[in-house]
């Protein structure tokens, strides 16, 4: 029998009102492709044991966990649609480069590959600067304009592990996995 590989889901469900929900359907679409998802919400956090740690304390535990279960996983797979602002979630794009660092196979999707600095300009307040590239209030900037759709460094980590960004839902880029993994163990 083949056994299943593991995937962590990286990204910003996490702090959605219904996670468990969203999180537990990411890990049916995983299960339809005999993949097994893993959220962060699978760490082994010893919940009776919380009500004495700090929040500091309880923050610290959730990191080593989650880092242990990209340590564990064959594949990631990172939600890249804007939070918070017009980037990649922070704690999505830690992961997804300690993911690279530990040589993991990173693949990522989002709703549209539109260019990064117009994802930018449409989402944050913006003004002419003299150097022909839009500038943001606080003065920086707005030129990372090479065709990239999220930071580079993130575009490139899923690129160059093997992965790639995909463009459109979760299960679109599932099926991705499931391409590359079906070349790599025939």
């Amino acid at each position: 029998m083949i056994q299943s590989r593991k995937i962590y889901l990286a990204g910003p469900e996490v702090f959605l009102p219904n996670s468990l929900e969203v999180l537990n359907s990411m890990k049916a679409i995983c299960a339809k492709y005999n993949f097994i998802g893993m959220s962060p919400f699978d760490s082994a956090i010893n919940k009776s044991n919380t009500i004495n740690r700090s929040s500091l304390e309880l923050a610290e535990q959730i990191f080593v966990n989650n880092r242990k279960l990209i340590q564990a996983s064959d594949y990631i797979v990172a939600n890249c649609n804007s939070f918070r602002g017009p980037l990649v979630d922070d704690g999505t794009s830690w992961e997804i480069g300690y993911a690279y660092g530990l040589g993991k196979t990173i693949f990522g999707y989002i709703n549209s590959k539109k260019p990064l600095v117009e994802n930018v300009i449409n989402r944050i307040e913006t003004k002419f600067h003299v150097s022909g590239h839009p500038i943001d209030m606080d003065g920086f900037l707005v030129n990372e304009n090479f065709g990239n759709s999220i930071n580079l460094m993130l575009e490139f980590s899923l690129s160059s592990s093997g992965g790639e960004l995909a463009e459109g839902n979760f299960e679109n880029c599932i099926l991705k996995v499931l391409e590359f993994d079906r070349k790599m163990h025939p």
